[in-house]
């Protein structure tokens, strides 16, 4: 399963408004920063105790969520779990895997995964 065919988790209607929190200004919708993530990483650690979401998918949002919020070891480990779970062949995992290794300034490490990533297929959305 790819990561393309998953639902984000911030796109997900269903969760409580404190774990979606979002304000509009101008039409324009307002990203929370820090807190949002924080939250949406207790979801994701409830979510894997219930076992009703896809394991590899619920790490891969983690590793995401710990590179916005600048823990890259944390990231590591979760994209390591995902793998581990199915996503060895998801081009946008190696891509966040690449970001955090960068961060942590594993320059060759950072340039195999980002060479993996363009080799399943990932093409950057930036």
């Amino acid at each position: 399963m790819q990561h393309s065919n998953q639902t984000s988790l911030t796109e997900v209607k269903a969760l409580p408004a404190e774990l979606t929190s979002q304000y509009s200004e101008d039409g324009v919708d307002v990203f929370v920063g820090a807190v949002h993530h924080e939250k949406t990483l207790t979801f994701i650690k409830y979510a894997l105790l219930l076992d009703a979401i896809d394991e590899g998918w619920l790490y891969e949002q983690q590793g995401w969520m710990f590179n916005q919020l600048q823990r890259y070891r944390e990231a590591l480990e979760a994209f390591e779990r995902a793998r581990q779970l199915g996503y060895g062949n998801d081009g946008w995992l190696y891509k966040q895997k690449s970001y955090a290794l960068d961060k942590l300034e594993r320059n060759e490490e950072a340039l195999e995964a980002c060479e993996r990533a363009r080799r399943l297929g990932y093409v950057s959305e930036e």
